[in-house]
């Protein structure tokens, strides 16, 4: 089954190396309080990222699962963890 992309990622979208980005400054983030739209935007390293093409971004790292979005903003959620995934294909839960 296809996942469907988000309203904001129709069309032609943001860059592969913009959403990569995106996401490793989220990562990088991890322990930390959860970032903005504009501190991400403020993390770029290309500095005339539009703030649109951050936003679609993360809609698209978070229908893939590697975020969550809260009221307080943007969060690295992704599991990494072997063990964990191992489980995940035998249908058993680590939660």
């Amino acid at each position: 089954m296809l996942m469907e992309l988000p309203d904001s990622v129709k069309g032609e979208g943001p860059r592969m190396a913009t959403v990569v980005e995106v996401g490793r400054i989220l990562e990088k983030a991890q322990g930390d309080p959860p970032l903005s739209l504009a501190e991400i935007e403020r993390r770029m390293p290309a500095k005339r990222v539009r703030h649109a093409t951050i936003r679609a971004s993360v809609d698209f790292l978070e229908g893939l699962g590697f975020l969550t979005r809260g009221s307080q903003g943007v969060q690295w959620t992704y599991r990494a963890d072997d063990k964990f995934w191992r489980a995940a294909k035998k249908g058993t839960s680590l939660l």
